[in-house]
């Protein structure tokens, strides 16, 4: 596996949306109704003129490409809820394909977007494989799991931050 970690292009939105949709399945496929994974895959089309527009934004979106073909991505930019003494960046999306675990895809994708700066992230509190990732890259839990609603409803977001 030769992965190239780059600024995400244009070319790529709808790819990387794709991955991103992927690894919703593969990560949360026991936990989400499967409808709703269904319509995060239809809806990659539409969702694409807003993503495209983060391309060369103020945000730092990358992918990890392997040969020409995607197999992560990741969004950080500044926090979109500000207040509260936290760091001003904020890490909004990291998704690696499963086939690509372990591998070290993650910390190279979280290192493009944010590096060693202070961050914030919210992460899914059942997913004890993410936590112990953003855990192991100095991120702790900050107040408690808080309840989540719709398709999400039964599960808990966590909020998790890296201090300078």
């Amino acid at each position: 596996m030769a992965v190239t970690v780059r600024p995400a292009t244009s070319d790529d939105v709808e790819p990387l949306l794709r991955v991103k949709a992927q690894a919703w399945r593969e990560a949360y496929g026991g936990l989400l109704p499967a409808a709703h994974l269904d319509a995060v895959d239809a809806g990659v089309p539409e969702q694409v003129p807003g993503w495209a527009a983060l391309v060369g934004s103020d945000r730092e979106l990358w992918v990890a490409d392997d040969g020409g073909r995607l197999l992560g991505m990741a969004l950080a930019g500044p926090r979109r809820s500000q207040g509260g003494g936290l760091p001003d960046l904020e890490l909004m999306a990291l998704y690696v394909l499963a086939e690509a675990y372990g591998t070290g895809l993650g910390a190279l994708l979280l290192d493009a977007v944010v590096g060693k700066r202070p961050a914030v992230l919210r992460v899914l509190a059942e997913n004890p494989r993410a936590v112990a990732f953003y855990a192991k890259h100095g991120f702790a839990p900050e107040g408690g799991p808080e309840p989540m609603t719709g398709p999400w409803a039964g599960l808990h977001e966590q909020l998790m931050v890296r201090r300078g």
